[in-house]
């Protein structure tokens, strides 16, 4: 059974975070795309991007890996249908990569309890949300890249290593040497 990529796109999200991550991981496992309603995103770039899915329509079953971007995912705050995607596939140990803004899904999904996580958030923001009641359990840190257990989080500065290290969590890259080497290319060194 082929395994693929999927990128959870939603109103408000700053998809170049992830490109880099997609354009790895589409070598070796498929990408596609879902929006909350199956309907074609608009990114802030005016690039449409025409998904193959809604939420309700996604298989985790077939998924390697999810990638999260950043941006506004305040969109989604009531959507219950992405909490239930993510709690499904961490429970299959499905690699769930969210960049900046994009580890608030995981944490809504209740994911992040103990657990370290990096982000992109300003302290206003954290406030914000720790007064909403999120982030009360998480372990917020400065780290440019966390890695527990099967997700990747990171600041949006890092979406070079974020990319490479969230394709060889998930085995797009084959090694530690190959991973060093594309981050060196990525970088101009």
């Amino acid at each position: 059974m082929e395994q693929n990529t999927l990128i959870i796109l939603y109103p408000g999200c700053i998809e170049f975070e992830i490109m880099l991550a997609a354009e790895l991981m589409n070598r070796k496992f498929p990408v596609k795309c879902a929006t909350p309603d199956g309907k074609p995103h608009i990114g802030s770039n005016g690039i449409k991007i025409i998904p193959d899915y809604s939420f309700n329509e996604i298989n985790v079953e077939l998924l390697r890996t999810i990638l999260i971007p950043g941006g506004d995912p305040g969109s989604l705050l009531g959507n219950c249908d992405i909490d239930e995607i993510l709690k499904m596939a961490n429970s299959k140990k499905v690699v769930l990569g969210a960049i900046c803004a994009g580890p608030f899904l995981l944490e809504k999904a209740g994911l992040m309890d103990s657990k370290r996580m990096a982000h992109g958030y300003g302290q206003s923001q954290l406030t914000f949300l720790k007064n909403k009641g999120y982030f009360k359990h998480s372990i917020l840190t400065d780290d440019m890249l966390v890695i527990e257990e099967n997700i990747v989080t990171a600041k949006p500065n890092a979406f070079i290593d974020f990319a490479v290290t969230v394709a060889l969590c998930s085995g797009a890259i084959q090694s530690l040497d190959e991973a060093e080497q594309l981050k060196k290319y990525y970088k101009g060194k």
